[in-house]
C-alpha cells in the first residue's frame, strides 16, 4: 500500500557529513516507527555560477500536505533569500509539526547544537590539565558570527583563570594556506611563544600545523593545537588532533523523537540543546596514544584519491557525451550507461513537469507556433530504474512526488533534487540508496548538472530547429501563398527528379499562370490582386497531392513537377483546378472571375535540364490555351465600374 506516514526533510548541499549524518539519524529513529523520509535537497552553499539561480524550484516538488512532520536545517543555507522562502512556505503550506535544525535564531521550535562552550572546556583543560600561559586563538573570518562566540567562551575562561588576552593572542584569517601561514607568524612574533592554539576548526588546526612544522616546531613539544569539528583527517595523522565531536546523527535522532511526541499530542519544546564534547588526543599533549592502524587509513585516502579521479574523468565522458543530444528519448538511453557510477544506488527517477521544453512566447511569435497546452499536475517520468531494471516511462499526476506503483510496498528514503538551468525548471530527480545507508557524494552533483544541461540543450535545440524552419520558410517559400518559391523549387527538385529515375518513372510538370491579373490590379487594386493570387494557390494545394512539388514562380506564374504521374491524372488534376475556380467564381461576390491557363507535359528525365526542357514545352503549351481563351474577367460592364 501507498505509504502515507511521511517526514519531509529540507536540507541544502547533502553530501556534506553533517548534511548527511542529520539524514541518517532521521532516517533510522523513522523507520522504527513505521515512517518514511523525504529529503528535498538544493545545491546551496556551493558556488556553480548562474546555474543555481533557479534553486528555489525545489519547493514545487513536494506534496506538503502528504508529511506528518517536517525538519528543516535551516544552518546548512548559506543564501539568505533560499533560506527564507523555504521557512516562509513551509510555514504556509505545512499543517503538520516543524522542527528546526539551527544555531541561530529559530523561526520554528528547534534543535540546537551548542558547539561553543566546548571552547571553553578546551580552554581549561589546556589550562587545568597541562599548565599553559599563553594560549591563543585563530578563528575564521569567512564564518565570523561561529568563530566570535567560541572566542567568547575561550576569552571568559581566560579571565577566570586571570591569563592575560592581549592582541597578539588572537588572529582571524581565511582558509587560504598564506592566511594561515600569516596567522602563524602574527603567533610568533613576540618573545614569548604560545603553549597552545585553539582553532576555530580541524581544517584550520591542520594547516596550522603544517605551517608550524615549516617552522621546525613540534606538536605537542613545542606548541599545542587543537580544533573543532572531529574530522577523519584529524584522527588519524601524527599527532592526532584534540578537537570537538559534533552528535550530529544524535541531533537527527532527537528531532525524530520530538515529533513522535507531537504525534502522541505532546507540545514541542521552543529549544532543545544538544552538546558537544571535547576529544583529547596527542595534539593538546594528552597520551600519547598511536593512531589505530594508519596505514590503512592511507590506503583508505589513496582509495578515495583513485575514486575522485575516476569521478573526474566520467564527468568529463558525461558531459561530453550528453551535450550532443538533441532528443530526450536518446538522452535517457545514454544516461542508463552512467547510472552504475551513482554508489549503492537502489532506485533512480526522472521527473519532468508537463511544459519543460515549451517555446518562449517571443519565439512561438516569430515562428507562429502554437501555444502548448500547460497543465501543472500532469509529469512525465522518461527514466525509471529500480532494483537492478528499467521500468517502464510513465505519466503521472501530481497526486504524489512519484507515481502510485512506484510508493507501492515502498520502504525507501527519497532525496529529491530539482532539475534546472539557470531560471528555467525541467522537473527533478528521485534518489533512493540501498538499505536506506545515505551515500550521497559530491560528484552526483555533477550528475544533475550535466542532465540539467542536456535537458537544456534540448529545448535550445527545439527552439533552434523551429527557427531553422522559419528561415527556411523564409528562404525558400512564398509569403503570399504559403507554396515554394522559386528558390525551394529548384532545391526540391532534384529529389522529384531522383525518386522518378529510382522508380523508372515518367515527370510531370505543368504550368499555370493567372488570367487578367493586370486587369484586377487597375480596376480594383493590388490587394485584391494579391488575393486572387492567393486563391489560385488554394485550387492547386487542393487539386495535387502532397507528394507533388507546388511553387510560385513570381507574379501570376506557378509551377507543378511530380513523379509516376499518367497522362489522365494530368488532365483530371487540371480539370479539378479549373472546377474549383469555377466553384469559387459562382460563390463569392467579387465583381471579377478568377481563372487560369495552362499546359503540362510528360517526358522522362535523367537530369535537371531535362525537368527545364518539360517546362518549356508545358509552358509553350501554357501561351496557346492563353491566346485561344476567351478572356470574361470582369463580372460587370464597363458602365457599371464607372
Amino acid at each position: 500500500m501507498y505509504q502515507a506516514k511521511k517526514i519531509g526533510i529540507f536540507i541544502s548541499h547533502i553530501f556534506g557529513e553533517f548534511q548527511r549524518s542529520l539524514c541518517q539519524g532521521i532516517i533510522d529513529k523513522a523507520a522504527e516507527f513505521g515512517y518514511i523520509v523525504e529529503i528535498f535537497s538544493s545545491t546551496d552553499g556551493e558556488d556553480v555560477g548562474s546555474y543555481s539561480l533557479g534553486e528555489s524550484s525545489i519547493l514545487r516538488i513536494p506534496n506538503y500536505d502528504e508529511f506528518s512532520g517536517v525538519c528543516f536545517a535551516s544552518d546548512t543555507y548559506l543564501l539568505p533569500s533560499l533560506k527564507e522562502r523555504i521557512a516562509q512556505t513551509l510555514a504556509e503550506k505545512c499543517t503538520c509539526p516543524i522542527i528546526e535544525v539551527t544555531q541561530r535564531k529559530a523561526i520554528f521550535p528547534a534543535v540546537v547544537l551548542d558547539n561553543d562552550k566546548a571552547a571553553a572546556q578546551l580552554t581549561e583543560h589546556l589550562i587545568t590539565e597541562h599548565h599553559h600561559q599563553r594560549i591563543c586563538y585563530l578563528g575564521n573570518c569567512l564564518e565570523n558570527d561561529f568563530s566570535e562566540k567560541r572566542f567568547q567562551y575561550y576569552q571568559s575562561v581566560m579571565e577566570k583563570y586571570q591569563l592575560p588576552v592581549s592582541e597578539n593572542d588572537h588572529y582571524s584569517c581565511d582558509y587560504s594556506h598564506e592566511a594561515i601561514d600569516a596567522a602563524a607568524s602574527y603567533f610568533l612574533k613576540t618573545d614569548t611563544r604560545p603553549d597552545s592554539i585553539i582553532c576555530y576548526n580541524d581544517r584550520m588546526a591542520m594547516s596550522l600545523m603544517d605551517a608550524l612544522y615549516k617552522r621546525g616546531l613540534r606538536i605537542p613539544e613545542d606548541i599545542a593545537v587543537v580544533g573543532f569539528d572531529d574530522l577523519e583527517i584529524g584522527r588519524n595523522v601524527t599527532p592526532a588532533l584534540s578537537t570537538v565531536a559534533f552528535p550530529i546523527y544524535e541531533m537527527g535522532n532527537t528531532a525524530m523523537n520530538l515529533l513522535l511526541d507531537t504525534f502522541k499530542g505532546k507540545a514541542l519544546p521552543e529549544r532543545t540543546v544538544i552538546t558537544a564534547e571535547p576529544l583529547y588526543r596527542t595534539s593538546c599533549g594528552c597520551a600519547k596514544k598511536k593512531n589505530a592502524l594508519p596505514d590503512l587509513y592511507e590506503n583508505r585516502l589513496m582509495e578515495r584519491i583513485h575514486t575522485l579521479e575516476n569521478a573526474m574523468l566520467n564527468n568529463i565522458k558525461m558531459t561530453t557525451t550528453l551535450y550532443r543530444i538533441r532528443e530526450l528519448d536518446e538522452g535517457m538511453e545514454l544516461l542508463e550507461k552512467f547510472l552504475p557510477r551513482i554508489h549503492n544506488c537502489h532506485e533512480f527517477y526522472i521527473c519532468l513537469y508537463q511544459n519543460w521544453d515549451s517555446i518562449p512566447s517571443h519565439i512561438r511569435e516569430i515562428t507562429s507556433a502554437q501555444e502548448e497546452y500547460k497543465d501543472q499536475n500532469i509529469l512525465t517520468m522518461p527514466f525509471a530504474y529500480k532494483d537492478g531494471k528499467l521500468l517502464h516511462p510513465c505519466s503521472f499526476t501530481k497526486k504524489h512526488t512519484l507515481p502510485d506503483y512506484i510508493y507501492t510496498d515502498s520502504q525507501s528514503a527519497y532525496i529529491y533534487s530539482p532539475l534546472y538551468f539557470e531560471d528555467r525548471e525541467f522537473g527533478y530527480v528521485a534518489l533512493s540508496y540501498k538499505d536506506n545507508i545515505l551515500a550521497y557524494q559530491f560528484n552526483f552533483l555533477t550528475w544533475i548538472v550535466n542532465v540539467s544541461r542536456m535537458l537544456r540543450n534540448i529545448c535550445e535545440s527545439k527552439q533552434t530547429d523551429l527557427m531553422v524552419s522559419r528561415l527556411e520558410d523564409i528562404y525558400m517559400r512564398d509569403d503570399l501563398t504559403g507554396l515554394y518559391n522559386r528558390q525551394g523549387f529548384h532545391q526540391l527538385s532534384e529529389s522529384v527528379l531522383e525518386q522518378a529515375k529510382r522508380d523508372d518513372t515518367i515527370l510531370l510538370a505543368m504550368v499555370f499562370d493567372l488570367d487578367g491579373l493586370k486587369t484586377i490590379n487597375d480596376n480594383f487594386g493590388h490587394l485584391e490582386g494579391d488575393f486572387a493570387i492567393q486563391v489560385l494557390g488554394h485550387a492547386l494545394r487542393h487539386s495535387c497531392t502532397d507528394e507533388t512539388l507546388l511553387a510560385r514562380g513570381g507574379g501570376d506564374e506557378f509551377f507543378v513537377l511530380a513523379a509516376d504521374v499518367t497522362e489522365e491524372t494530368a488532365r483530371e488534376m487540371t480539370v479539378t483546378i479549373h472546377k474549383y475556380l469555377e466553384n469559387y467564381n459562382k460563390l463569392h461576390t467579387k465583381k471579377y472571375n478568377i481563372s487560369v491557363s495552362g499546359g503540362y507535359a510528360l517526358e522522362t528525365a535523367r537530369n535537371i535540364s531535362d525537368i527545364q526542357k518539360l517546362f518549356d514545352n508545358a509552358n509553350q503549351k501554357m501561351y496557346v490555351e492563353k491566346k485561344t481563351k476567351k478572356k470574361l474577367i470582369l463580372k460587370n460592364s464597363a458602365e457599371e465600374l464607372a
